[in-house]
């Protein structure tokens, strides 16, 4: 006896589908932000998350001998330390995406195992689309994807030191907007920008649209990531260790240790380098730090002699490789990994141990609170919209140990 499809049964075999088949927990080995820094889900004071983070040492300090006629001493005056209050808001990601009553049915007339074989890949998608733009938020949120160097007709190149090569792969059909400042006050050029090709080895990324007034220094947004007067995304991780006034409620110029640390290559990335830039963070408190470059600068370690005595290697029985490289110097253990979603001209010195991922939800096909997956039957359209969302921030409170490697060429 046959059994109709309905759409209630559909949702029931697309339920099943993601929450039987591990998906949902899965995390690309791209998105490393993510999985070197686990989720946690915080409670919200009002519209932020609230955290102490200690911002001047105690100072009312007196010295004396412990022998002789000083012994008794008029102490010096007390000079408070200071822990300020930071305050992080979380932004929300959604995103959605249709399937079709007929063909589903059809899928699921055959059974659960033939439904799963339709549209498992459609779920793996939707999973990994989220988690790319929650990477690329919690990179280089506020900060954009790219910024132009020149525009031919539509033809937009991307300067060498914001290239990410990851960031581009599989962007066709995207929608940009062009910005001409990351200020939370910018004059938007133009509308629309849907990406139809990219060239990885040129840099460059053809969108249709009108284009005309995207022009040299202009920096390029996911749609809707920004607006002309602020942001719609947490502050990223290059924002974090870029930041020089006013971020989570506290002012980097009037507190040295709200401000990260930078270290100008001025060449390629090598040890050497790596070691200076680990030198200053180690002043501030740097212990455990985790270096993120982008792969083509990863490789530039290749040529030096050191590194290449401390590759990280895979050791499973059938595979030989390099996943990074580490080193100990002083107290602080470095480990560097290529990420294919970071930019050339840079790299991130992070103090793992300051680094949290909080909010309200990781990515999620469910609706917060309540349990029930999101699944919308669209009005006078014969498919079910499946949603997923995530709410959340990059946060260090210790931005001081942080260090911006800068101008790698």
């Amino acid at each position: 006896m046959s059994v109709t499809n309905t759409p209630q049964t559909l949702v029931g075999d697309f339920k099943n589908l993601y929450e039987k088949s591990g998906l949902v927990e899965a995390i690309p080995t791209w998105a490393l932000v993510q999985d070197r820094f686990p989720f946690s889900a915080a409670e919200a004071t009002g519209e932020y998350y609230v955290f102490g983070v200690v911002l001047q040492r105690e100072n009312g300090f007196s010295y004396a001998p412990s022998s002789g006629a000083n012994t008794v001493v008029t102490m010096n005056a007390a000079i408070a330390g200071y822990v300020g209050q930071a305050k992080v808001e979380g932004y929300a990601i959604y995103l959605r995406s249709r399937l079709d009553y007929a063909a589903a049915a059809k899928a699921s007339a055959k059974g659960k195992k033939a439904f799963a074989q339709a549209y498992a890949a459609v779920l793996k998608n939707m999973k990994e689309s989220h988690q790319f733009r929650l990477e690329c938020s919690l990179l280089y949120g506020r900060d954009g994807i790219g910024v132009v160097s020149g525009n031919a007709t539509g033809v937009l190149t991307i300067t060498d030191a914001s290239w990410a090569s990851g960031t581009w792969a599989g962007l066709k059909d995207a929608v940009l907007e062009a910005f001409d400042s990351v200020a939370a006050s910018a004059n938007q050029h133009n509308g629309d920008l849907t990406v139809s090709a990219v060239s990885i080895g040129s840099k460059t990324v053809t969108v249709t649209g009108t284009s005309t007034n995207v022009v040299q220094n202009d920096i390029l947004y996911f749609k809707g990531a920004r607006t002309t007067t602020g942001y719609n995304e947490c502050a990223g991780l290059y924002r974090i260790l870029t930041n020089a006034t006013t971020l989570f409620n506290i002012d980097a110029a009037s507190y040295q240790l709200w401000q990260a640390n930078s270290y100008p290559v001025s060449g390629n990335l090598s040890l050497t380098a790596i070691m200076q830039a680990a030198s200053i963070g180690m002043v501030f408190g740097l212990e455990k730090a985790l270096l993120l470059c982008s792969p083509s600068k990863f490789a530039q370690l290749a040529s030096d002699e050191a590194a290449l005595r401390r590759y990280v290697q895979d050791q499973r029985d059938t595979k030989r490789g390099v996943k990074g490289v580490s080193f100990i110097m002083g107290s602080v253990d470095v480990e560097i990994l290529p990420h294919p979603l970071v930019r050339d001209g840079s790299a991130m010195m992070l103090n793992g141990s300051s680094v949290q991922r909080i909010g309200a939800t990781d990515i999620t096909f469910a609706m917060p609170g309540s349990g029930s997956q999101m699944e919308v039957h669209v009005t006078d359209t014969t498919a079910l919209e499946i949603r997923s969302m995530s709410d959340q921030a990059i946060f260090s409170d210790m931005p001081a140990s942080c260090v911006l490697m800068s101008s790698i060429t």
